[in-house]
Parts: structure tokens; C-alpha cells; sequence
């Protein structure tokens, strides 16, 4: 046999020690176990549960009035800007009138002459001066025809002044001083602020669950998002047939700052379910078109279908497949599997 080159020997001899030293040690194996996935949860109770309809509606005042010239001429009073204060009775508006009081003058000196010769002629009426024989005096003299013509001058002048029938404030100024303006034409519109309503559509189905007095839930984003409770005030008696919907009016509690205009979330309470065990509506997630929620068990979440029942402000009743106390992940769930390690934290 030839002998092993000095090289060889040696790479022969390094194999060999390797493997002495490797006798009786077995590789170390080495289990990660995933982190746990960070998730909120929120305990199932038995609570009563508000089922709603929700919608949005638009505040409004509940008292408004349309300021209208009612005659012809040049405006010679107006307020000086929207926002303007008024009180019921005052005068608004005022319009030059001066052909409408040269009427009223003309026609009360004609009333007086009338109402003159009346009293003569009843004076020296030969005869009983029944009440019949006065209507008689009244028309024969003229006082009659007189006193319709004065009603008139009388109505035709007061009309020159536009006043405000409640305490409000003017929403919008149409017409200012100098202007001219004619029977008929806009001058602007007064709002009572502190009497204010809330008014929403719904559709025909929603409609037909809404009763007056029912409690409602409003919430205004203008006033950071500020909840009031309010009242359903009147529901549409007929649907309109080409929206297939119809309003519905909620009175409002006093509130300030809170202006005509303003947006506002609704919630109408249209049932009442006492001693419902109830969930945070985001525990629930759809999978495989059944609803389903993850449970807390032992540090894992734990899948579950559930039944549901009514529902209604972020609120979701349970028929079956929970129990009270147990915990819904409500946040961190949507890409979540089962026996998924989870850290529930506040």
C-alpha cells in the first residue's frame, strides 16, 4: 500500500479528534414562543340596552318669522346687522309711507264729517231711535262707508312698519336702509334662539317605529361633540312617495351657544331591553358570514360565534355563545387567530 502524504495524514487526523469530541453531546433545540399580541377587552355584562335608529339632522329655531314689505317704497329703518336683538312688538322694519298717511288723514277727517252728521240725525230723528233705525242713519249718512274706508288707511299705514311678532334675533338681513322694496318682497328673518328643535328624515321603515315622546340621544359636533337628551315632538303622517321618507321633529333642551344651522348625530330610542348581557358592538368581526367574537382564555384568544340580538348605542345584545364576565377583544383583533397568544392593556 502507498503511503499517506503528510497532508492527508493530518486533515485524517483533525475528522477523527472532531468526532471524538462530538461523542455522547446531542444539538441543542431551542423554542421561540411568539410575543403576545397586545389587544383591549371589555367585560360582558348584563345591562339594559337602548336599541335606536341613527341618523343626522340639522338644528333648527321653532319659532321663525319672514319679514315681507307689504307696501310699496324706500326702506328708512332696518337693523344694522344680522345678530341684531329684537323684542315682540318692535318695530323692525319701517317703510316711507308718506302717500299711505296722507290717506289716513284724508280718511279721518272724512270719518269725523260722517260721524257728525250721524249724531244729528239721530238727534233730531222724529220717532223711536231703535238700533235698526241707527244702522239705517249709518249708512244713509255715510258713516258706515266711512269707518271701512278709515279700517283700511289705518291697516294700509300700520303696514309701513314691520315688527317682530316674539323675542328673537334677525338670522338674515335682506333689505337695508335706502333700499326700495315692494309688496311682497323679502326683508329679512328673525329666529327665536332659545326655542330650538332638531329635524331628521327617515326612511319609511325607520318612520313607522317612531313615536311622539320617544326619548332621543343628540350629540352636536359643533358644541365637541356635547350629548342632550331630547324628545320626539311630532312624526310625518304621510311618507313622501318619491323619497319614500318623512320627517321627524325633536324638541331640544336649552342649551348655549348652540346655534340654527348646527349639525347634529340622532339616536331615537325605539326599545328598551332590560337585563340583556350585552357587548361593545367592535368585539364583533364576521368570519365565514357568521358573527363571531375572540374571548380572553388563559392568556390566547379563544374564537366564538355568536347569536346577537338588538343593538344600539355601541351596544350589542348576546343570545348564545358567551358568558357574563368573560372578556371581548374589542381592539387589535381583525388579523387575530385562534389560540393567538394576546396581552390584554388599558
Amino acid at each position: 500500500m502507498r503511503p499517506l502524504s503528510p497532508y492527508v495524514s493530518v486533515v485524517l487526523m483533525a475528522i477523527l479528534l472532531a468526532g471524538a469530541c462530538g461523542e455522547g453531546e446531542e444539538p441543542e433545540s431551542q423554542t421561540m414562543e411568539p410575543s403576545p399580541l397586545p389587544v383591549a377587552a371589555a367585560e360582558a355584562r348584563v345591562d339594559t340596552l337602548l336599541e335606536v335608529i341613527e341618523s343626522t339632522g340639522r338644528v333648527s329655531s321653532a319659532r321663525t318669522q319672514e319679514l315681507t314689505a307689504q307696501i310699496q317704497g324706500e326702506v328708512v329703518q332696518a337693523p344694522l346687522r344680522e345678530g341684531t336683538q329684537v323684542e315682540e312688538g318692535n318695530v323692525v322694519f319701517r317703510i316711507a309711507s308718506g302717500e299711505q298717511a296722507a290717506a289716513l288723514s284724508e280718511a279721518r277727517s272724512a270719518y269725523r264729517s260722517a260721524q257728525a252728521l250721524f249724531e244729528f240725525e239721530c238727534e233730531h230723528y222724529q220717532g223711536e231711535l231703535t238700533e235698526e233705525v241707527r244702522r239705517m242713519l249709518r249708512r244713509t249718512t255715510g258713516l258706515e262707508d266711512a269707518s271701512a274706508a278709515l279700517s283700511r288707511a289705518q291697516t294700509q299705514y300700520s303696514n309701513a312698519a314691520v315688527r317682530a311678532s316674539f323675542d328673537g334675533v334677525v338670522s338674515e338681513l335682506v333689505a337695508k336702509e335706502g333700499v326700495v322694496v315692494y309688496p311682497g318682497g323679502r326683508l329679512g328673518t328673525i329666529v327665536d334662539p332659545n326655542n330650538l328643535e332638531v329635524t331628521v328624515d327617515l326612511d319609511e321603515r325607520q318612520l313607522s317605529k317612531c313615536n311622539l315622546g320617544q326619548r332621543v340621544f343628540l350629540t352636536i359636533p359643533s358644541l365637541g361633540d356635547t350629548t342632550l337628551t331630547g324628545s320626539v315632538a311630532s312624526v310625518a303622517p304621510v311618507v313622501d312617495p318619491t323619497l319614500r321618507a318623512g320627517r321627524v321633529v325633536v324638541e331640544l333642551p336649552g342649551i348655549p351657544n348652540l346655534r340654527p344651522g348646527a349639525t347634529a348625530h340622532v339616536e331615537i330610542v325605539i326599545g328598551i331591553h332590560p337585563r340583556e348581557l350585552v357587548i361593545p358592538e367592535e368585539a364583533v368581526l364576521v368570519r365565514d358570514q357568521r358573527d363571531m367574537v375572540f374571548v380572553v382564555k388563559e392568556g390566547k384568544a379563544d374564537w366564538r360565534y355568536v347569536t346577537l340580538g338588538p343593538s344600539g348605542r355601541g351596544m350589542v345584545a348576546v343570545e348564545e355563545g358567551l358568558e357574563e364576565g368573560e372578556q371581548v377583544i374589542t381592539s387589535g383583533h381583525y388579523s387575530l387567530a385562534h389560540d393567538a397568544p394576546v396581552a390584554v392593556v388599558e
